[in-house]
């Protein structure tokens, strides 16, 4: 794949993330199940992503293993914001 077709890609998703956030009245925020299923990608896709700065979001209690990503963020992320 080259680097046209992937910001191509990267694009488009971030349309549709765009599009979807408008169109719910939501919290703003997906537990890391929604986020891959929803960009289609791997879990070693989202851990390379947070080693290059996407912000995730834990419950402050302890034994919860749930992980949250703010919609707002991973837009920034991909966007190079």
């Amino acid at each position: 794949m080259d680097l046209q077709t992937l910001n191509t890609q990267l694009t488009i998703i971030i349309e549709l993330i765009k599009q979807q956030q408008n169109n719910q009245q939501t919290l703003g925020i997906l537990t890391q199940k929604e986020l891959l299923q929803k960009l289609n990608i791997a879990p070693n896709t989202l851990k390379s992503w947070e080693a290059l700065g996407l912000p995730r979001l834990e419950p402050p209690i302890e034994g919860t293993r749930t992980v949250f990503y703010q919609i707002s963020d991973v837009i920034d992320f991909l966007s190079g914001k």
